[in-house]
């Protein structure tokens, strides 16, 4: 354990430097801030660039960066001015919202579909979920999120397509506001599920399958024991296994 920690330092810098590298790859954000405006002298670059810490060497501009880091100071926005922490905090709980109720209907949903699939495989079930899983791993999610919203936002007008509440939600009862609120996050749930929910419900079929194989399945089979009972109290205790391991992996892409 404590040499896996040690072994994640290196692996740690690695990622920092890689972050550092490509931000400075995309320009320096002072001349690309001020080169439309006509009114910014070559003096007031130089005292911006000053300003940011832009005039020094990369590596002390890595170090200082690094010990902002770790002190949680993240800076101020190029475009505003504001904290970046600020900003974060704001979008963060409707970031969060929408990821958690996302993760809980792909395991919800794919979980007992896998499982499912796995026990009648080469059924017609089992090909109609296989397409439709295939289907999901294809698409890009913004190409389905666009469809969704010409589709149910504009030629349907059943549900909105941007913000999470209506203008007069202050002013409506709050159970029309718990409606309003999912109305607003029906798209964007679904979107950030279905791609998930491909994936998850694959990854539990194979291991569903795998598990089935087992020489204690079939022995359980050979004794008699219900195909419920195979199910849920032997195999799917096993399967979930390596699909647990995904979900604490899934765990730090919720920000």
């Amino acid at each position: 354990m404590i040499r896996r920690l040690l072994l994640s330092f290196p692996i740690l810098i690695g990622i920092t430097l890689v972050t550092f590298c490509i931000i400075h790859l995309a320009g320096n954000p002072v001349t690309i801030q001020t080169q439309m405006n006509a009114k910014v002298s070559a003096e007031t670059q130089v005292r911006l660039k000053e300003f940011y810490g832009l005039d020094k060497p990369l590596s002390v501009q890595y170090w200082l960066w690094i010990k902002r880091l770790a002190l949680g100071d993240f800076g101020r926005s190029f475009v505003d001015m504001r904290l970046v922490k600020e900003k974060i905090m704001e979008r963060l709980p409707a970031t969060l919202e929408l990821n958690i109720l996302a993760m809980l209907i792909i395991f919800v949903v794919a979980i007992p579909l896998g499982v499912y699939s796995a026990s009648h495989q080469h059924s017609g079930f089992d090909h109609v979920f296989t397409m439709v899983t295939f289907v999901g791993y294809a698409l890009p999610t913004f190409w389905l999120a666009l469809l969704l919203m010409l589709f149910f936002g504009i030629i349907l007008d059943w549900l909105p397509i941007a913000g999470m509440s209506s203008l007069n939600a202050d002013f409506m009862p709050w159970w029309h506001q718990c409606l309003d609120h999912l109305r607003h996050l029906a798209l964007p749930l679904f979107v950030s599920a279905f791609g998930g929910f491909a994936g998850i419900s694959r990854y539990t079929r194979s291991s569903m399958l795998e598990v089935l194989r087992q020489d204690y399945i079939r022995t359980a089979k050979a004794k008699g024991v219900s195909p419920f009972k195979v199910l849920g109290k032997h195999a799917l205790k096993n399967a979930l296994l390596p699909v647990i391991t995904i979900l604490g992996l899934s765990i730090p892409g919720l920000i």
